[in-house]
């Protein structure tokens, strides 16, 4: 009975999140009506294609747009209805999902935006409330953890030329922690117990 309330309730979750077209032919379910997104990181755009969408009655753009600024995520969103990108709803109703992964760039200024998916066949559009927060100011000095390397200096977090979030390659290594496999059983079994009560 618990499983069936959680599924439910995510099917419901899943169904509020999704924005339809004015035609039909597509939903919007990323990015969520007023979500925060931060600048220098991704903004997920997802969105279904109703199969009986075709180049001649869906044409998709898709923009980022502020008060004083206009940024082209796609030109022209991808509209196919190949295996991978198919997704079966429910009574034989079929669409398929694309996604588009955003990097907003750094400099975006925080504040209001709409994400906005364009069908240029319609001239019809839906619009997404999201706010952009500034991008997080690097800090050089941050360690990666407390521990030492073997030669007895302090691992730091060095950033590589790719924007990386991985410690660079060339830095000392840090202090692993290595756990048993005594220990690594008895976490097992204590999260297979703690499942088992909760359904």
């Amino acid at each position: 009975m618990v499983k069936l309330f959680v599924l439910l309730s995510t099917l419901a979750i899943a169904v509020r999140a999704q924005v339809q077209s004015p035609t039909s032919l597509f939903n919007v379910t990323s990015p969520s009506p007023n979500a925060i997104y931060v600048a220098s990181r991704i903004l997920p755009c997802i969105y279904d294609i109703s199969s009986e969408a075709t180049a001649d009655k869906l044409q998709l753009s898709i923009y980022l747009m502020g008060t004083n600024t206009s940024q082209q995520i796609t030109a022209s969103a991808d509209i196919s209805q190949g295996f991978s990108f198919k997704k079966d709803i429910s009574d034989g109703v079929v669409a398929y999902e694309h996604q588009i992964n955003y990097n907003i760039p750094t400099t975006t200024a925080a504040g209001s935006y709409q994400v906005v998916y364009v069908d240029n066949v319609s001239q019809t559009n839906v619009s997404i409330p999201i706010t952009i927060r500034a991008a997080p100011t690097p800090s050089p000095s941050a360690s990666v953890g407390s521990g030492t390397s073997a030669a007895g200096s302090s691992a730091q977090a060095s950033p590589t030329s790719s924007g990386s979030i991985f410690k660079d390659i060339n830095a000392a290594p840090s202090s692993l922690v290595v756990f048993s496999p005594a220990t690594l059983s008895l976490a097992l079994l204590a999260s297979i117990i703690l499942i088992s009560v909760n359904f």
